[in-house]
């Protein structure tokens, strides 16, 4: 595969995430007021979807390593579209969380492939280089996603956003059947036996490596989904923007991380990896200020709560990349599984994080919102300054190759 293809594949396996979300976001009051469900039931449909792609990630990594990253690449897809097409049409919200589910499942096998692919293909440095070089192109599409639902949900209703996903994921396959090469350098036939599997997930959790970058990604993508997963009742409600004014700040958030996939790209190259994401980390402690300080005066606005949404995806742009290819990096032979586990925890982070929120939204208030996301984003600056610093270089002689 040429740099291009695998860039591009890396970006739309990877867009099915942003697009089951951020799609998605500015329909949820609709949900709520058409089913008549409380917040923390509509908020389930984005939780189990988060929860599904994590724990599913525990059998698409080893079935990548027996299958090879094309085949399951292609369930992914699959699974991403059918799901959509059952949400879209469904009648009652249990049926909707289910679709969510199977629309889960598909994020799942199509992510771990994509971070699989590049670990087969490059080195870590060159590797770090096309995972930010795909991330900065997801940021471009990520931008309009938000004003695209809100469009979209104003124009035609919720379930149109799940019809634009269903249709994205059947051109997703079409490109994986007609472009899409095998990239595992073997396959390895032991990969899906349990004994075998769960001794693999055991010796690459003793890793300090993947736990410092694991730990990373974790408790970003935590604090970034529970953000984006509550923000809009206390947006459009309490806060009274706009669905339009709402997408646009949703869609904002993609500047501030695709600025972030330039600096790291930059960074790395006169850097390295490891001082990049401690540059980032101070990033990440400004935006836990912004987001608890003016809670602790109870002075929080949409404009103050959007700035630091921009202060922590502005890290994130440079901490994704890295963690997703520092976790994989020393396990050449096992890239799909180590991906697997590492997106599992993460995933299982931001469940957790979506759920608390759900359970403990209060209308009108922002103190669920800003003190958790703040906690998190500080946490996220605290491991890049130590443990990443401590753990995160892989010296070719501690690469594990069963």
């Amino acid at each position: 595969m040429g740099p291009a293809l695998v860039i591009a594949v890396v970006m739309l396996a990877t867009l099915t995430q942003p697009l089951g979300t951020d799609l998605y976001l500015t329909a949820l009051p609709a949900i709520r007021n058409e089913f008549a469900a409380p917040v923390s039931v509509v908020q389930l449909t984005l939780a189990v979807l988060v929860f599904s792609f994590g724990l599913s990630q525990l059998l698409w990594g080893p079935a990548a390593d027996r299958f090879g990253r094309r085949r399951v690449l292609a369930a992914g897809f699959l699974l991403y579209a059918g799901g959509a097409g059952l949400g879209a049409l469904a009648p009652a919200i249990e049926v909707l969380i289910a679709a969510r589910v199977l629309q889960g499942l598909g994020i799942a096998a199509s992510m771990v492939c994509s971070r699989a692919i590049v670990r087969d293909l490059y080195e870590q440095q060159r590797g770090t280089h096309v995972m930010s070089m795909a991330m900065s192109s997801l940021a471009f599409m990520t931008m309009a996603i938000p004003v695209v639902g809100a469009l979209l949900v104003g124009a035609f209703g919720w379930r149109s956003t799940l019809w634009t996903m269903a249709l994205f994921g059947l051109g997703g396959l079409a490109l994986v059947l007609l472009r899409v090469p095998e990239t595992a350098r073997a396959l390895e036939p032991t990969a899906l036996q349990l004994r075998p599997l769960f001794a693999g997930y055991a010796r690459i959790a003793r890793n300090p490596a993947f736990r410092s970058w694991t730990l990373l990604n974790s408790c970003g993508y935590a604090a970034n989904f529970g953000f984006f997963s509550s923000s809009a009742y206390l947006y459009l409600e309490t806060y009274g923007v706009s669905r339009l004014t709402f997408g646009l700040v949703i869609g904002s958030a993609s500047v501030a991380y695709l600025a972030g996939t330039f600096l790291c790209r930059r960074w790395i190259a006169r850097h390295g990896i490891v001082t990049s994401v401690r540059r980032a980390g101070f990033l990440s402690l400004a935006a836990a200020a912004v987001f608890i300080v003016p809670q602790l005066a109870n002075a929080h606005t949409a404009v103050t709560l959007t700035v630091g949404l921009w202060l922590m995806l502005l890290a994130y742009g440079i901490h994704q990349p890295c963690g997703h290819v520092g976790m994989a990096t020393p396990f050449p032979l096992q890239a799909g599984a180590a991906s697997a586990l590492g997106g599992f925890i993460f995933a299982s982070a931001a469940f957790l994080c979506g759920t608390w929120m759900g359970v403990m939204y209060r209308g009108g208030s922002a103190a669920v919102l800003a003190l958790t996301t703040g906690v998190l984003a500080a946490a996220t600056g605290l491991i890049a300054l130590t443990l990443v610093q401590r753990h995160g270089r892989v010296p070719l002689a501690q690469v594990i190759v069963p």
